[in-house]
């Protein structure tokens, strides 16, 4: 068997159908002889047919595909567990609710080879038809997973956007200088924790503009009950990465910082656009004040445990809870 090159990983759980048409793209990777390849699925203790799917696709496939069955614990180990068992020189990343073209890996590589660059990512754009997309502002489409941000009119765009955790190729000495996944981080935000270490590593990032990722999104969760809690997750995930970074005193002023924005801007912004039934603008000032509540309740968490416990808040939060209650349809709360 010839060496491998790169593995692509795929963290999968209770997603049996969506994964199928991931794993449909990832066994078609072009190579043109260049390199190769091989996917492994992480499977996190699924419960539907996610096994039969995954022997389905390896017993059909060219491409050597490999399962890891999973005990539930949870998306960022999930990830660990794929920096643990990976071959090769390249660790990439994939959901198992997204959709690539057969270029994907390659461009990824190229970009790495040709920029220095010991981390690469690409675009991440929204599946979604066009009225629904139109209607919903930069922030809740960041918050569903789009990268980058549509830039807002007149705002400063980001040139070199950093490598996003569903479209990214990382490799092998990055793991190793770094560490992997903080599983400490119940809320979500591990791939955001991981980038922001590598670039205070002085690892090299890259950016492979035609590696374009498609996000498979159910148009039912665009709903004010889901963006307040995935942007509690996302507060609470912010407030614990800058504690880990900055230390108490740095993130106390920066929780106050978040506080008084959110009252003296977000909080006007969000009444003048509700009273101007704006519902696009007027969505992204109400993710933005419930962000600014998780990270206010995290902060409080971090300084005072004993006194701010708030256990039955933040095992709502739990990443994997919400990817329970998005997979089944039953309430958040």
């Amino acid at each position: 068997m010839a060496e491998i090159t790169a593995t692509v990983a795929i963290p999968s759980y209770n997603r049996a159908q969506q994964l199928k048409q991931a794993l449909a793209c990832m066994t078609s990777q072009e190579t043109n002889g260049n390199f190769e390849y091989e996917v492994l699925v992480i499977d996190d203790g699924s419960t539907d047919e996610t096994p039969d799917v995954v022997e389905e696709v390896a017993r059909e496939s060219k491409v050597p595909v490999r399962y890891v069955k999973g005990r539930g614990m949870g998306y960022t180990h999930a990830l660990n567990t794929a920096v643990s068992k990976f071959n090769g020189k390249w660790l990439a990343f994939f959901d198992d609710d997204q959709l690539t073209h057969s270029k994907w890996l390659s461009q990824l590589l190229s970009a790495a080879s040709n920029q220095g660059a010991m981390m690469v990512g690409g675009p991440i754009e929204l599946e979604l038809p066009r009225e629904l997309l139109d209607a919903i502002g930069p922030v809740c489409r960041n918050i569903f997973g789009e990268y980058p941000p549509r830039c807002v009119k007149g705002a400063a765009c980001q040139a070199k956007p950093l490598p996003p955790g569903g479209n990214r190729l990382v490799h092998r000495s990055v793991f190793e200088k770094i560490g992997s996944f903080d599983e400490k981080m119940l809320t979500g935000g591990c791939d955001r924790d991981f980038l922001l270490r590598a670039c205070d590593a002085g690892i090299t990032m890259g950016w492979a503009e035609r590696a374009v990722v498609r996000h498979l999104i159910d148009p039912s969760r665009f709903t004010p009950e889901h963006i307040k809690w995935y942007s509690l997750q996302w507060g609470c995930s912010f407030a614990y990465i800058d504690r880990k970074r900055w230390g108490r005193l740095k993130t106390t002023l920066a929780c106050i910082a978040r506080i008084g924005q959110a009252l003296m801007v977000n909080l006007p912004l969000y009444l003048y656009f509700r009273a101007r039934d704006d519902r696009r603008s007027m969505m992204d000032y109400y993710a933005l004040l419930w962000r600014c509540l998780g990270y206010t309740r995290q902060t409080l968490r971090l300084l005072m445990p004993r006194v701010f416990a708030q256990e039955d808040f933040f095992s709502k939060v739990e990443f994997r809870r919400i990817r329970k209650t998005s997979n089944n349809g039953s309430n958040l709360e």
